[in-house]
């Protein structure tokens, strides 16, 4: 009786123990995706490394203000105060909510998100309207 007692006390403490860490987890990246918890409004910038048919992508995200737009060059202000000079080509992209938007929509002051292999010309840069 003694013996299943402890093991019912054994138990409860593992359930508490799981359920516990099961509660921090949903705290530390709430009920989002992970990729929502990397690239939310917390992210100054990422370096994200991937291998398609053998071959290596080192892939470059900066998100921040905008500072300053050039034809060749965005500058934006990021999260922890870094200053990036991003360049530009005819070819990038700028987005608005997934849709195609106009390369003057880039304005001083707007929060956007800019997406490079290694130092090559942004590809795309998409405008974070509400999203800080």
């Amino acid at each position: 009786m003694k013996k299943l007692r402890w093991m019912l006390a054994g138990a409860l403490c593992t359930l508490v123990l799981v359920a516990g860490g099961s509660a921090a987890a949903i705290h530390a990246f709430g009920p989002r995706s992970l990729g929502d918890f990397f690239f939310g409004p917390h992210l100054a910038r990422a370096e994200i490394v991937l291998v398609q048919n053998q071959a290596v992508q080192d892939w470059r995200v900066d998100r921040g203000r905008v500072r300053s737009v050039s034809r060749s060059s965005i500058e934006l202000k990021e999260l922890d105060g870094t200053v990036m000079s991003i360049p530009l080509a005819p070819s990038t992209q700028v987005e608005v909510n997934g849709q195609s938007a106009p390369f003057n929509a880039l304005r001083r002051g707007l929060t956007v998100l800019a997406m490079r292999l290694q130092d090559q010309p942004a590809q795309r840069i998409e405008i974070l309207f509400g999203r800080r």
